[in-house]
């Protein structure tokens, strides 16, 4: 089970520079591949993570804007306050649309250093709806490397990669998304949602009955919906999680996760 989340004030390009501290060079050794397609067709492939944007107008008009970035510290200190397991080495992933001249954040995920990563209208690592029903993908290859809670110390942090959380600007649409939401919390209503499918039938069953002793619903969007979209999962979708969080604290919905992880070892 993958808990977002999340995840989003634009940051500046910081050129081709490539940030790495020598102790983290020496914990995870070796050159980051990456190889990126659209629709099943080679697009490019390259070396080394980096903070500059790479753009590629894409077959459907799209002015695609890609970054893959060494993950900071914060991201695995996050999930070791989740489980002591080791983890691998991740990198962040961030998507815009850079048909302007000031690119528009679409997204970032994290995702393993030696991973296939897609992003497409029908999701993946992430939904983005411009990128089209077969989208992108991401093949990252590099030795692989296990971090552990001793290792923390030597990785960058977000300020020392210059790294901030970004936001994506909310539509129209968004913004009529959020207001439901907020109305349905001041109703005292909450409500979680998934796409249909996306959990097995038993996880799903077992989640929602551990979710319903805190009066939170489970809201299953089938295809061709209103509400599967982009826009519903940033509008209302995040405006309700974090309420949950705010409610009934991250810390709970964390350890829900750990239980269900245990209790189907996934």
């Amino acid at each position: 089970m993958n808990a977002k989340k999340s995840l989003f004030s634009l940051c500046l390009s910081m050129g081709a520079l490539v940030l790495t501290q020598p102790g983290y060079a020496a914990l995870c050794p070796g050159e980051q591949q990456i190889g990126l397609s659209f629709e099943g067709q080679q697009l490019d492939r390259w070396t080394g993570t980096s903070a500059s944007m790479r753009t590629y107008t894409l077959a459907n008009g799209f002015v695609l804007g890609l970054k893959v970035e060494q993950a900071p510290r914060e991201i695995y200190a996050r999930d070791f306050a989740r489980s002591p397991e080791t983890q691998p080495e991740w990198v962040k992933i961030s998507i815009y649309d850079a048909s302007s001249k000031q690119p528009r954040y679409l997204t970032s995920t994290y995702g393993g250093s030696n991973s296939e990563q897609g992003y497409s209208a029908r999701g993946g690592a992430d939904r983005v709806d411009e990128l089209g029903s077969k989208g992108i993908k991401l093949s990252l290859r590099k030795a692989e490397c296990q971090i552990t809670q001793a290792d923390l110390a030597t990785i960058p942090t977000e300020k020392e990669l210059a790294q901030v959380k970004e936001h994506p600007v909310a539509t129209a649409q968004a913004q009529r998304w959020i207001a439901q939401a907020k109305e349905d919390i001041n109703k005292g209503k909450y409500v979680i949602s998934y796409h249909q499918g996306s959990l097995p039938e038993n996880v799903l069953a077992r989640l929602t009955s551990l979710l319903q002793k805190d009066g939170i619903e489970i809201q299953l969007i089938a295809e061709g919906d209103k509400r599967n979209s982009k826009d519903y999962f940033t509008g209302y979708g995040r405006t309700m999680f974090d309420a949950i969080q705010a409610r009934f604290g991250a810390e709970h919905l964390r350890n829900i996760e750990l239980q269900l992880k245990q209790e189907y070892k996934s």
